[in-house]
């Protein structure tokens, strides 16, 4: 064992290139140059008299010996750092990143109150939120890119961890101004002679309520249809028509739309956090997860009522 003699600048390195994938985005991610990095690398496999990847010009891929070497890895530097900074004592002196995927619905309407707590018992902690859809969303937590993302299930990529918080029911967007807006709901009937609106069929969003008007047997006929959903509302606010939305989207008091519920629709998502399986956050993240979970756990009865404003 005396040979065995690692450097934790030499792990980090190695951590990076099994998440990025390549040698040059770590390199990048790391703030370090391409052959320093290589170097980094080369010692470490030296060390441990294997290789850990299989480079080609294409792509780099983690040998046998790299897949299980990177878990005791990630867990020797979590270990480390929740050892050197006290996980349950981290304070509002302890600085670090954290990088959140959220739905760009969630990002407008839930995140920054979260946010603001968050910072305000840490504030010198680095916040970066990716609002994003929901297929963006997911890629940037297997790609290691964000820590963990608040998103939906359904059609989950493979290797994803979810934890459920609340279901979000979809309602009407229509402007109060409307006649519907009078309604306390409203059937597909209603609607014969009103214009749809929907996102764009790139959207997860959209294929829930394409999955659930073709096994009613009645799918709407849209004529307008935009990449995300805030849009979408703009386009309500302008008097272009009415949509289906997640009631997420209209958490608090609109001017000028009102959300109304659809007869005979049992239609919601169900939203919670996204993580890597088996994946060990770090002291700060974990700590915002935690945070993002305590701060959301209370909207599984409320939020259903508040959509129906």
């Amino acid at each position: 064992m005396s040979r065995i003699n690692f450097d934790l600048q030499q792990l980090q390195a190695f951590v990076a290139v099994a998440d990025k994938g390549s040698f040059r985005a770590a390199a990048e991610h790391i703030h370090l140059s391409a052959p320093a990095l290589g170097r980094r690398i080369e010692r470490l496999e030296e060390l441990l008299g294997a290789r850990l990847f299989q480079r080609s010009t294409r792509k780099v891929q983690l040998t046998r010996v790299g897949q299980a070497f990177l878990e005791r890895a990630r867990g020797a530097l979590d270990d480390l750092e929740a050892a050197v900074l006290g996980i349950h004592e981290i304070s509002a002196h302890h600085t670090g990143r954290v990088t959140v995927a959220c739905l760009p619905t969630a990002a407008v309407t839930l995140m920054p109150q979260a946010i603001l707590s968050f910072c305000q018992a840490m504030p010198r902690v680095h916040i970066r939120v990716i609002d994003e859809g929901m297929n963006e969303v997911a890629a940037s937590v297997v790609s290691g890119e964000a820590d963990f993302a608040l998103g939906f299930a359904g059609m989950l990529d493979s290797g994803l961890a979810f934890e459920p918080l609340w279901k979000d029911p979809y309602v009407l967007a229509v402007r109060r101004d409307s006649p519907l807006a009078r309604k306390r709901r409203v059937v597909l009937d209603d609607l014969a002679q009103v214009r749809w609106l929907t996102v764009a069929r790139t959207s997860r969003n959209r294929q829930v309520l394409d999955d659930y008007f073709a096994a009613a047997g009645k799918s709407p006929q849209a004529w307008l249809e935009a990449g995300h959903v805030a849009t979408l509302l703009a386009m309500v606010d302008a008097g272009l028509g009415v949509a289906m939305v997640p009631a997420t989207a209209l958490a608090t008091d609109h001017p000028s739309i009102r959300s109304v519920p659809l007869a005979g629709l049992d239609l919601h998502r169900q939203i919670g956090l996204l993580m890597l399986e088996g994946r060990r956050l770090t002291p700060v993240a974990r700590r915002f997860y935690d945070h993002i979970k305590a701060s959301f756990a209370q909207l599984g009865a409320a939020r259903p009522a508040r959509g129906r404003r």
